[in-house]
């Protein structure tokens, strides 16, 4: 039998914990307690398992990255995205609709008990892994989930969430309902992991064992804050990856470099090594691969958040502008939009005020053409609100009520439900 790599190892201890939960009858939220290091390999079971081939639990894994904004909006929104999911599948689910003053909560868990009854000879458990994109008070966070939890009273559907190892913000839950709050602590030991996979890869010779190495390798110094290692492994790596003409691996090389001189505080820096990674992600679209095209427009985004962490905000919006071509090519709408978008906020940051009112109403008429469902995952209330903002600043108060108006139109008159407090960057 061949030996299990040490992230094959790891996965396994996830697969061990999550029967453990989902063996307790009593047990309705599994709590899982991650360092920030462990939140990737967690995802990366959490995916397999959702995956009809490959996952090996009985189980139903539905992950739902819903913002977490506002209490009272949070279930309503994890509804859509339910029905959402429904429909790419293809398949029929009479959920049925809301019951007239039934909670988001209410409704949302009651549109998943309909889904699991409709398919409880396929599968054992409906799990909802909630892992908001953001949260904008932990203490509502909690709050809701005790409400979620107060509902669910099917064993065959539970919730997964993740708790950091740190704030612990579940912890009080955890105590007080130890049977229906079950707590695993992941304890994958990355950096652990990251060593063997740099001892084995360093076993062999073979270009693609040594590009594993080095970026094993590169992870444990960005972990220990080793710039001047980071730079040099992520350097060598590149050197491998090109000399095989692996573009996508020579751009997620200087990527990982990027993003570890962005947590240092080196934006500069971070924006030269996106460049690098979008000059190889070319090479890759002009030799005719399919993903080359899709790297280039991640990279350049990435690259205009660099250059705004590094206040390089004409330099920004300009990247923002020109990747406007690429987005609308490979026909991704919200990301055309996000180019729209952070443009805007880029000029009204320097007080450009007719550039960024232009800019920001490209990206109205683009989100205007959305279906409804793909407006509602969008970033288009904020767009709204800058157009608001920039039409007071303009032209003045009534100016910006017809912008109200007309957003309310289009959004409905919840629209500032939507808005992270802070105001909203991105990307």
């Amino acid at each position: 039998m061949q030996k299990k790599s040490a992230v094959e190892k790891r996965l396994d201890w996830l697969h061990d914990q999550w029967v453990e939960f989902a063996q307790k009858p009593q047990a309705r939220l599994l709590r899982w307690v991650v360092e920030p290091d462990e939140v990737r390999m967690v995802e990366a079971w959490l995916k397999k398992e959702g995956d009809e081939q490959a996952g090996e639990c009985p189980d139903l894994f539905l992950r739902f990255d819903v913002p977490f904004e506002q209490p009272e909006a949070y279930g309503f929104a994890l509804r859509e995205a339910l029905l959402s999911l429904v429909e790419e599948s293809g398949e029929q689910v009479p959920v049925g609709d809301p019951k007239p003053g039934q909670s988001g909560t209410a409704a949302f868990l009651s549109a998943c008990s309909a889904l699991q009854r409709q398919y409880a000879d396929d599968f054992e458990v409906l799990a909802l892994v909630l892992v908001p994109a953001r949260v904008s008070s932990m203490k509502a966070w909690r709050q809701w989930l005790w409400e979620a939890l107060d509902s669910l009273n099917s064993p065959q559907v539970r919730m997964v969430v993740l708790d950091d190892a740190e704030a612990r913000v579940l912890e009080p839950m955890a105590q007080q309902e130890a049977q229906r709050v079950w707590t695993a602590v992941a304890a994958l030991d990355v950096l652990g992991a990251l060593r063997e996979v740099a001892q084995q890869a360093g076993q062999s010779n073979v270009p693609g064992a040594r590009y594993r190495e080095l970026l094993a390798l590169l992870a444990g110094a960005a972990q220990r804050g080793d710039l001047m290692q980071v730079q040099r492994l992520g350097n060598e790596a590149v050197d491998v990856a090109s000399a095989e003409g692996w573009h996508a691996l020579t751009v997620a090389a200087h990527w990982a470099v990027a993003g570890s001189l962005l947590v240092a505080g080196k934006p500069q820096n971070a924006a030269e090594r996106y460049q690098q990674a979008e000059a190889a992600a070319a090479e890759a679209e002009a030799g005719g691969q399919a993903h080359g095209a899709e790297l280039r427009l991640k990279t350049r985004l990435a690259l205009g958040s660099a250059l705004i962490a590094g206040q390089q905000l004409s330099s920004a919006a300009l990247v923002y502008e020109d990747t406007v071509p690429l987005a609308r090519k490979l026909t991704d709408s919200h990301l055309e939009l996000e180019c729209w978008r952070m443009a805007s906020f880029c000029h009204e940051s320097l007080r450009a005020l007719d550039e960024a009112w232009a800019t920001g109403q490209q990206a109205w008429a683009l989100g205007q053409t959305l279906e409804s469902r793909a407006r509602a995952t969008s970033t288009l209330p904020y767009v709204a609100e800058t157009l608001v903002r920039l039409s007071f600043a303009r032209q003045g108060a009534d100016a910006a009520r017809r912008m109200e108006s007309e957003a309310d139109s289009l959004l409905g008159q919840d629209w500032r439900t939507h808005l992270q407090a802070s105001g909203g960057q991105t990307t």
